[in-house]
């Protein structure tokens, strides 16, 4: 297991997909973890560079073109089982209901939730100004790293599939570099902001998973890529406000 194979596994986790992470064997995908927050990275390097180009025509959409870039990467994976996460948290329930409704599809009521908070990070996105580069490089990393933050002591008891390999798989080595990585960038780039920023996306994580545990005793796989969404559109949502009150 080299660090190449790692990546590649990093990438399949990165971008949501089963098919390809299924490629990789569970100790390599558990190991890609510590790859993550840099798969972010690079896909927000991507929607960055996207935005920019809109930007030399329509200025006012270039962040909107940076999120839906994100969205397609995605294919909006994240965001449909962050509809999940609403439909089986928002309602009350056992542990056998709460897990049910995350493996079904999503209630319409959930589904507009999910979409009313992609609407909102689209909003945001368009009032990022000087901040917009920096909130796209920044809200696809921390998304990658909530991620691992979730597979680090989860139980894996209702994980299927890759996530099964990758839910509580997490050790020190993959969540110290995947922190040191995610933290220090949004610090370098974000100076004394980017402190607030890391400590809203981990209040999001633990808050979301939290409330999981109290209806549910393991992490599945559902939940984790829904805490991606909500981070992302979290840490979007904060630093459009910085660049209005820098206005």
């Amino acid at each position: 297991m080299g660090w190449a194979d790692e990546v590649g596994a990093a990438v399949a986790v990165g971008i949501g997909s089963s098919r390809a992470a299924e490629r990789w064997s569970p100790p390599v995908l558990a190991a890609g973890l510590a790859w993550l927050p840099l798969v972010g990275l690079g896909l927000g390097a991507l929607a960055a560079a996207v935005a920019t180009v809109v930007a030399w025509w329509e200025p006012r959409l270039a962040g909107v073109a940076g999120v839906l870039v994100l969205e397609a990467i995605t294919a909006g994976r994240p965001r449909r089982a962050l509809a999940a996460a609403i439909d089986a948290l928002a309602r009350r329930g056992d542990a056998e209901q709460t897990l049910a409704r995350l493996r079904a599809r999503p209630d319409a009521w959930a589904t507009l939730a999910a979409f009313l908070l992609l609407v909102l990070a689209l909003t945001a996105a368009a009032r990022l100004g000087a901040w917009r580069t920096i909130a796209l490089l920044v809200a696809p990393m921390l998304a990658r790293w909530s991620v691992v933050v979730q597979c680090h002591g989860g139980t894996p008891g209702y994980a299927r599939g890759p996530a099964a390999a990758l839910v509580g798989r997490a050790r020190s080595r993959e969540f110290g570099w995947a922190s040191v990585t995610a933290i220090g960038t949004t610090l370098a780039l974000a100076d004394g902001v980017g402190l607030a920023v890391v400590l809203a996306a981990a209040l999001a994580t633990i808050g979301l998973r939290l409330k999981l545990n109290h209806r549910l005793a393991g992490l599945p796989g559902r939940l984790v890529a829904a805490t991606g969404a909500l981070v992302e559109t979290v840490v979007l949502v904060m630093l459009a406000v910085v660049a209005q009150l820098n206005t």
